[in-house]
């Protein structure tokens, strides 16, 4: 692949996993069944989508750096983890996820800034289905039920920066690398 001026590359901006949230993430992987064709993602894989770019330009490579730089530093918070999320549908998953309560609504104003920011510089555009807070924990080869063994509990997810990714897929899966991060203040959750 080209790697001059005109090398494309794929691009996504999520808001990273907390450190302190880690050995959580990893009970709850341990509650799926093992086998089956899911794929528990890594520690390095685990992060909260707000915007897929998808294959882009060195253009809107910029303009999507540009947009992180420019995220209001204020724009921390807090959401909830809740409990697992099957993606599209219990029935059908591809995706296990952790489901995140956005009650005071960081998660939904980090992602219009972003998104906002995005659409205004011509990076990309909206997709049609509503943003929802998640945390994809594994992945399926063929769509089917997932019967975890128990709950995973509840957890506070702070989102303390945001960050634009390269993902590179691989055959041992995706590796991704932080191309540009901004900190956000991190806001406990109100009372």
């Amino acid at each position: 692949m080209n790697e001059g001026a005109g090398a494309r590359q794929r691009l996504f901006v999520a808001v990273p996993l907390p450190e302190n949230l880690l050995e959580f993430v990893r009970e709850a992987q341990e509650l799926l069944p093992k086998g089956g064709g899911l794929r528990l993602m890594r520690p390095d894989q685990l992060h909260v989508t707000l915007a897929f770019l998808g294959e882009v330009g060195q253009c809107e490579a910029a303009s999507a750096q540009a947009v992180i730089e420019s995220v209001a530093g204020e724009m921390g918070g807090q959401g909830t983890i809740e409990r697992f999320l099957f993606l599209p549908s219990p029935k059908r998953a591809r995706v296990v996820a952790l489901d995140i309560s956005d009650d005071a609504g960081a998660f939904a104003a980090l992602f219009e800034s972003v998104m906002g920011g995005l659409e205004k510089a011509g990076a990309m555009k909206r997709d049609k289905r509503p943003f929802r807070a998640h945390l994809t924990v594994a992945r399926l080869r063929d769509a089917g039920p997932v019967q975890p063994r128990s709950d995973c509990g509840r957890a506070p997810f702070a989102i303390e920066s945001v960050c634009l990714y390269r993902s590179e897929l691989r055959r041992e899966g995706a590796v991704y690398t932080v191309l540009a991060r901004k900190m956000l203040e991190r806001k406990e959750a109100q009372e």
